[in-house]
Order: C-alpha cells, then sequence, then structure tokens
C-alpha cells in the first residue's frame, strides 16, 4: 500500500515539476528502485560486506528516503498537516519497516556474536582472531541456529549453508563444538 501511495505522489510531483508523462511515471521507479536495492544490501549479514560498502548502502537508503519523502510531501493537494501526513507517511512507514527488519536480522547476529566474545576479543572457545574465516561463519551459523531452533546445527546444515564438503561439515561441527579429534578420526556421524 505504502508503495503505490507513495508512486502515485512522486508521480504527480514529477508531472508537476515539468517531467513529460513517461518520465514522470519513471521517475518514482528511479527512487524506489534505489529504496529497493538499498534495502537488500542492509539486510545482508555483516560479514558479507565491508564498512565502506554498508556506509554507501546506508546513504543511498537514507538519501532514497529523504528524496521520496521530499516529493511526496510537495504532491500534497493543500499545505495542511492532514494533506502533508497522508502524503508523507508512505516513505516514514518503509523507512521504519526496514529499520525494524534490520535490526531484527542485525539484533539475533549480534546477541550470538556478543554471547561468543568475551571483552579481551577472544572468540568462542578463547580462539583469536586469526582463525579461519570458515570456522567463524560456522560458529555463527551455529549460535543463530541454537537461537532459532534451540539445538546445534547439524553437520548437514552447515554443509548446506557453507558451501562445503560432508567431510569438511563434519570437521567443522566438531571444532565449533570443541570435539576436534573425534571428527578427524571418522567417529562422529554426519547428521546430528
Amino acid at each position: 500500500m505504502a508503495a503505490y501511495a507513495s508512486y502515485v505522489h512522486q508521480w504527480s510531483f514529477a508531472l508537476q515539476a515539468g517531467a513529460d508523462r513517461v518520465s514522470a511515471s519513471l521517475w518514482p521507479l528511479s527512487v524506489d528502485g534505489l529504496l529497493l536495492l538499498a534495502t537488500l544490501g542492509l539486510l545482508k549479514p555483516e560479514g558479507e560486506a565491508d564498512h565502506r560498502a554498508r556506509w554507501a548502502v546506508r546513504t543511498a537508503f537514507l538519501l532514497g528516503i529523504a528524496v521520496s519523502l521530499a516529493a511526496n510531501v510537495a504532491a500534497a493537494p493543500r499545505p495542511e498537516w492532514r494533506s502533508v501526513l497522508v502524503a508523507g507517511w508512505p516513505p516514514v512507514a518503509l523507512l521504519l519497516s526496514v529499520e525494524l527488519l534490520v535490526h531484527r536480522v542485525g539484533g539475533r547476529r549480534t546477541e550470538g556474536a556478543a554471547w561468543a566474545s568475551d571483552r579481551d576479543g577472544a572468540g568462542v572457545n578463547g580462539s583469536d582472531r586469526d582463525e579461519d574465516p570458515l570456522l567463524v561463519r560456522a560458529r555463527k551459523l551455529d549460535l543463530e541456529h541454537r537461537e532459532m531452533h534451540q539445538r546445534p546445527a547439524s553437520a548437514e546444515t552447515l554443509r548446506k549453508e557453507l558451501h562445503v564438503g560432508a567431510q569438511r561439515s563434519r570437521t567443522l561441527v566438531a571444532l565449533v563444538r570443541g570435539r576436534k579429534g573425534r571428527s578427524e578420526k571418522g567417529t562422529e556421524g554426519h547428521a546430528e
């Protein structure tokens, strides 16, 4: 609903600004398209993008919201508070919805990471920052799986999520759970 209302207001704004009908029809798509791409970027796990990329995504999202809000408010039929509220609400609703989603997804990851780390920067089981990135991802997935399903991730789950072979996934499960020796000898089953 918010997307449709926003589209109509932006289309009207573009027409008022002198755009032809075709350009006015496409202009809202450029604004909302930027918002859609930025939203997808914001919902990606933090480990998949560097700080600069996340900053660019957040900036693009905020710029898109600002342009959308300005165009929606400018297209209000009358400059009274009710018209401005109705016209300006769609981009505000989108902003709040995306923020709630980002914090929900990010909050789960952050809680797990905070639980797994101590204040000296050591990771789960006292490992250091130079450890295997795949093991770090496996630990993260295991924590998320525990929070969501109240049980540890199986070797099969890690195999699918990390795109590794069965032997590597069994080794990762053993490392995550602190049983390195047993997995390497092959005594641990592949699905737990």
